[in-house]
């Protein structure tokens, strides 16, 4: 790690990318293998195997902001226990699932259990200005660890235990979390911080839609996780088809690692002030990776999803940054509560809508929809190079 960073904030930063990591662990693991188990489920159809994917999306749409502005007022550390204990319950609820609705109510559970926002804005006010993207890329490299590591464990386990040991695995991980939180990070807070949040929420949410950082990223990070959960619907069955559901690390392991070193270049170039162009060309990386996916031979999917993937983690690592250099501490969890509450729409509706795609045919729309919608991210990110307050930090 950076020698930029004191002992104290290197020891924050490794204790939160651990908790990250877990939970990024536990939920990457079982990606892809959610439409395959929903599909060995009582009353099953296409459409519903792609909501019991996205519906998670969803409901951590709906309490990112709630939950980030709650942590505004009564600290960071509470709130992220909240939301943890109830994804584990959620992942418990899942592997008693028997028929696709309950499976459907447990992936609601775990997104309501929305933490994302409160975990950016912590390490946003822990860290200085100058080295946040370098502190989002640190605990991103972690959390990508853990992905690296549920793409490998995930198949290994799919031949060894059935899915719903895996969701009840990864309940007890999300469980270790909240205890290491709970016991083994601490939370300074200043003495007058609720006093100086007056403002309701909706003021809140208004007077930070008004700023274009928060606005055009907010669009931004709805695009990006829109195309990642569409991968993970189209993905995993080509894969499924080609090499088995048990060898899909042959492809997510390389890409994962691939996104791990362009991830810790592109936050380096960003901190120069590339903003600008590290993130137009992540979203070009995340366009082309959905054509050669479209292509289907086994060579363009492994590349395509190495693109995918590698635009994604910069992105997600990036973006934050940039709102935690832009808003105050006192608006902050507020703020990542709205980028939050806009990326897993993303996350909901890309599953979502290709299920219902899949189910009626309209397979060519699936291809069109991703890699359209990235271009369309590129521009706006270029726009936002002539925003004065990023050109200033």
């Amino acid at each position: 790690m950076n020698d930029i960073f004191t002992k104290k904030e290197k020891k924050f930063l490794i204790a939160m990318g651990l908790v990250m990591g877990f939970r990024e662990l536990s939920m990457t693991m079982l990606n892809p293998f959610i439409t395959i188990y929903a599909a060995t489920l009582k009353w099953d159809t296409p459409f519903l195997c792609g909501l019991s994917l996205g519906i998670y999306g969803l409901t951590n749409a709906l309490f990112q902001i709630p939950y980030g502005s709650l942590s505004d007022r009564i600290g960071r550390k509470p709130v992220i226990l909240i939301g943890l204990i109830q994804l584990s319950v959620g992942l418990f609820l899942a592997g008693l699932a028997k028929n696709i609705y309950i499976l459907i109510f447990a992936r609601a559970l775990q997104g309501s259990g929305a933490v994302m926002a409160i975990a950016y804005s912590w390490v946003g006010d822990s860290i200085e200005d100058e080295k946040k993207s370098r502190a989002m890329g640190i605990s991103g490299v972690i959390v990508a660890l853990g992905a690296v590591l549920a793409f490998a464990l995930g198949p290994m386990l799919y031949n060894l235990i059935s899915v719903n040991n895996m969701f009840i695995g990864c309940s007890f991980l999300i469980f270790l979390s909240i205890i290491f939180i709970l016991f083994f990070i601490e939370e300074k807070r200043d003495g007058d911080k609720i006093a100086d949040t007056k403002n309701s929420i909706f003021l809140d949410i208004k007077l930070l839609l008004k700023n274009k950082t928060v606005l055009f990223l907010s669009i931004c990070g709805f695009i990006f996780n829109y195309i990642m959960s569409e991968m993970f619907m189209i993905v995993p069955d080509e894969l499924k088809i080609k090499i088995g559901a048990n060898h899909m690390w042959y492809v997510f392991l390389p890409a994962i690692i691939v996104g791990i070193v362009t991830l810790k270049i592109a936050t380096n170039i960003a901190d120069k002030k590339n903003f600008v162009n590290v993130t137009v060309g992540a979203f070009l990386a995340m366009s082309l990776g959905f054509i050669l996916i479209y292509l289907k031979m086994f060579i363009f999917i492994f590349i395509g999803t190495i693109f995918i993937l590698s635009g994604f983690m910069c992105l997600t690592s990036i973006f934050p940054s940039v709102i935690n250099k832009e808003i105050e501490k006192d608006m902050r969890g507020t703020a990542n509560g709205v980028f939050q509450t806009m990326t897993f729409l993303g996350f909901f509706v890309g599953p979502t809508i290709t299920g219902y795609f899949l189910e009626y045919n309209f397979s060519l729309l699936i291809y069109i929809i991703p890699i359209t919608a990235a271009i369309f991210g590129a521009v706006l990110v270029y726009k936002l190079g002539l925003i004065k307050s990023y050109s200033k930090s």
